[in-house]
């Protein structure tokens, strides 16, 4: 009868497979060691017996390395039964200290804008044609992400909020915002059908 036996180390890439008359098998089993771990196959049977294939591997014990840490104990764990829909995840968020992410409005914006002594500064290693307009947008950006955690704002937002602190004709403010995109300066926020920029890091940081 010829069978095939198969084993595969967990901690190794390499396979081990033999394969011919089962006597044969079980030898070389033997002298590698594995007679008691891996997967036997019945390939066929002898002339007259039947061809079933037999699966030995539920009475070959597979080698495994032991987990670390102590065994396990089902009883420690604690039992926690809810209703569905029953948790208040605002409340839970609030225990674990995660504040909830919340976008800034327009009145928000410019009544932190409005304490400011003097405009914020543009990165001093960039290039701009507009340097107090990109030093507010900037710190506008800085406010959302870092204050209230927002990945950015929605175009018109930053438009509204910024209204009266630069130079540009409001009409060229949009599509200057949007060559900074150009710039590697902005990401694009989609959501909804409103569109959003959001500062790139290395630009958000640059000093």
């Amino acid at each position: 009868m010829r069978t095939c036996y198969r084993f595969l180390p967990t901690a190794d890439d390499v396979e081990v497979l033999i394969e011919g008359e089962s006597d044969w098998v079980a030898q070389w089993r033997t002298k590698l060691g594995l007679s008691d771990i891996g997967w036997l196959q019945r390939l066929g049977a002898d002339e007259g017996g039947d061809d079933e294939v037999v699966d030995n591997s539920s009475s070959i014990a597979v080698a495994s390395k032991p987990l670390p840490g102590p065994t396990p104990d089902p009883n420690k764990v604690v039992t926690v039964r809810r209703t569905i829909g029953d948790m208040n995840l605002d409340d839970e968020m609030q225990k674990l200290g995660i504040l909830k992410t919340e976008s800034p409005t327009v009145e928000m914006l410019i009544e932190i804008l409005d304490e400011y002594d003097e405009a914020p500064l543009p990165p001093s290693s960039g290039i701009t044609t507009e340097p107090i307009l990109e030093g507010w947008l900037r710190e506008v950006l800085r406010l959302a992400v870092r204050r209230f955690g927002a990945m950015g704002l929605p175009v018109d937002v930053i438009i509204q909020a910024l209204e009266g602190r630069h130079d540009l004709d409001e009409d060229l403010v949009e599509k200057w915002i949007e060559r900074q995109y150009e710039l590697g300066k902005l990401v694009k926020v989609y959501g909804g059908s409103r569109l959003g920029y959001g500062p790139a890091p290395m630009w958000l940081d640059a000093a």
